[in-house]
């Protein structure tokens, strides 16, 4: 007799579990889609070319899951090393911070000087 009882309020719970929302996934961050995109043109992991405002070319390669970035203003220069805490934040080096908003970034050098970069062949 039980079992006729319990057998409705079980199937009510698993129906209602079933039915309950999850939540979509998170879309990925730029960092982490450059990260892990290995068909780049310069055919290294994760580097990009970038176009800044005063027309310098920057290269930038994501490491360690896009939580580290190397600047370079030309392939065979020493990079400059910058690090975030976090997939989305800012990341900080010693003498500039960069921040990424869709396809641009914005690099605040010690000096207080401001470039804004744009990343070559999303047009």
């Amino acid at each position: 007799m039980k079992v006729r009882r319990t057998l409705p309020a079980l199937i009510l719970v698993v129906g209602l579990a079933a039915c309950s929302e999850s939540k979509p996934p998170a879309p990925p961050t730029e960092q982490q889609i450059h990260s892990s995109d290995s068909a780049v043109v310069t055919g290294e992991m994760g580097r990009h070319p970038y176009r800044c405002s005063d027309g310098e070319q920057l290269f930038v390669d994501y490491k360690d899951d896009g939580l580290q970035i190397d600047l370079r203003r030309s392939i065979s220069e020493p990079p400059m090393t910058l690090t975030a805490p976090a997939q989305g934040l800012q990341y900080v080096g010693e003498t500039a911070t960069v921040t990424f908003k869709g396809s641009q970034l914005t690099i605040v050098e010690g000096d207080g000087q401001i470039r804004t970069c744009e990343r070559e062949g999303t047009g």
